[in-house]
């Protein structure tokens, strides 16, 4: 995935947690990995992470809430 894809994803999740829908924690969980995933493909060829970090930050704030 690219990072517009997982803004998209993340937008996305978002949206389905301020509607309550179902399957959030999977959901987060899936982003986090994709996340991560990405932001060691950018480090291994050398290129900047700092939107990526931006993403799983974000990520693990809304997983801490679907959480609650």
């Amino acid at each position: 995935m690219n990072t517009n894809q997982l803004s998209y994803y993340l937008i996305d999740l978002m949206r389905s947690y301020i509607n309550k829908e179902g399957l959030l924690k999977e959901k987060s969980s899936e982003l986090i990995l994709q996340v991560g995933k990405e932001i060691d493909r950018a480090k291994v060829a050398g290129h900047p992470t700092d939107e990526l970090e931006y993403l799983y930050e974000t990520a693990l704030w809304l997983n801490t809430k679907i959480n609650e």
